[in-house]
């Protein structure tokens, strides 16, 4: 990185318009007196969402020569050292001069990329008059850098790929109550988005050869940039294996020590140590998220197979040729993504004794119960879906249980038992 490509960079992007961003339901604070720190996984709108915020800043008046842009995958800034990171503000000044003293606001894109980052953000932090926003795809070592290293300072938010909310508000779609039209669109556009998930750059391509091949291009990223080469993979093979068993069975337990035993009679050299490392990637880059069984006792959730859900259910079509395989799941993993993105709702885990709920979760100072099904039209899916509610339900009298389903014969469900349509919990959850 050089100063005079830099002050090509920062020329370029205060002359152009910044690209049309569509709104999300994140958004980031304008006044806050802390690094601002977006994390989550790449291509899931994290730039625009500093698209939105610049522009925010400037319809409130400030010019946009204040605001420093650069994206550290810019192949024009390839190789970055940090001992070149003063080179940012030099250029700045060199191109502004008059501007020495004005606050500046600074957004580093793909921050992850520059070794030793933190050290650079908590000096300009301390001594320079700039507000900091950063984003990174390796979710937990920004976050553990930056709190380690600014202690208090800083503020992290997540971004994912779409909501069904927000991927209705990308199609144009209104939602209008007691509709029964709205309510055939809502069932469409569900199965689109269970089909092809919400990276807002598939959800906007309407040609699906062009959607498949954009989510390959995704995988090949994900797999190459977010997990090779950050974390230094040496076993590429365990990797790949595991990236594609997690993406072809989303929403299902996963025992380490099964794993390990399938691996070992394939012959594939590895250690336990290797397994749950290479698990941990995965949750690191937010390609990944587990719940545990649910249990008062800590021992008892951790010695129990976790159930796994992927970031994206459009990434199965890499990975598997049956576009309509496991709906069911699919529509699972939506709402643990749906429970997960609110900010009220917490302890996430998964029911399983002598009976089964799929979701058991607090938010506020109530419980919550939920059997997820994509189509309940036989009489044993239906008793086997109510009855671990209700017996869940016996144990747990305080809370709140619903049925969430796609499809259901009505005279399948006993009245007392609450349905809430999928697309209706995925907009509004309980209410």
């Amino acid at each position: 990185m050089d100063k005079e490509t830099l002050k090509y960079i920062l020329t370029d992007f205060h002359e152009k318009p910044l690209p049309k961003a569509f709104t999300r339901k994140v958004e980031l604070p304008l006044d806050l007196k802390k690094v601002v720190t977006v994390v989550g996984i790449r291509r899931s709108g994290k730039t625009y969402l500093l698209y939105l915020t610049m522009q925010r800043l400037m319809d409130r008046g400030l010019d946009k020569k204040n605001i420093i842009y650069l994206n550290f995958e810019d192949d024009r800034l390839f190789p970055v050292k940090l001992s070149e990171m003063d080179l940012i503000l030099r250029a700045y000044h060199e191109l502004y001069p008059d501007r020495l003293k004005e606050q500046k606001i600074l957004f580093l894109d793909e921050i992850q990329q520059i070794p030793g980052w933190e050290k650079y953000i908590r000096r300009i932090y301390d001594t320079e008059s700039v507000q900091i926003y950063l984003t990174g795809s390796s979710s937990r070592n920004v976050s553990r850098d930056i709190s380690t290293t600014l202690r208090g300072r800083a503020i992290h938010y997540e971004v994912f790929p779409l909501s069904f909310g927000e991927y209705l508000d990308f199609k144009g779609i209104e939602i209008k109550h007691y509709s029964t039209e709205t309510e055939a669109r809502m069932l469409h556009a569900l199965d689109e988005y269970l089909q092809w998930g919400g990276f807002p750059e598939v959800v906007m391509e309407k040609d699906k050869p062009l959607k498949l091949k954009i989510l390959q291009e995704y995988a090949d990223l994900i797999l190459y940039k977010d997990l090779i080469e950050q974390y230094g993979i040496k076993n590429q093979y365990l990797l790949k294996y595991l990236l594609k068993h997690f993406m072809t069975n989303p929403s299902s337990l996963a025992s380490v020590n099964k794993l390990y035993n399938n691996l070992k009679s394939q012959g594939v050299s590895l250690s336990k140590s290797s397994l749950y490392e290479y698990i941990e990637y995965l949750l690191d880059a937010y390609i990944l998220f587990s719940t545990s069984k649910y249990s008062p006792s800590l021992r008892v959730q951790t010695q129990n197979p976790s159930k796994y859900y992927i970031v994206d259910t459009g990434l199965t079509l890499v990975f598997t040729p049956n576009r309509g395989r496991d709906l069911g799941k699919k529509l699972e993993n939506a709402i643990y993504l749906h429970l997960r993105t609110q900010p009220d709702i917490h302890d996430i885990f998964y029911y399983k004794n002598r009976f089964e709920v799929d979701f058991f979760y607090g938010e506020a100072d109530r419980h919550y119960l939920v059997n997820a099904s994509y189509s309940v039209q036989g009489v044993d899916t239906a008793k086997r879906e109510v009855s671990g509610l209700e017996n869940v339900k016996n144990l747990h009298p305080e809370a709140l249980e619903a049925l969430v389903l796609n499809d259901w014969n009505p005279d399948l469900i006993p009245a007392t038992t609450k349905v809430i349509p999928a697309w209706q919990f995925l907009l509004f959850g309980f209410k």
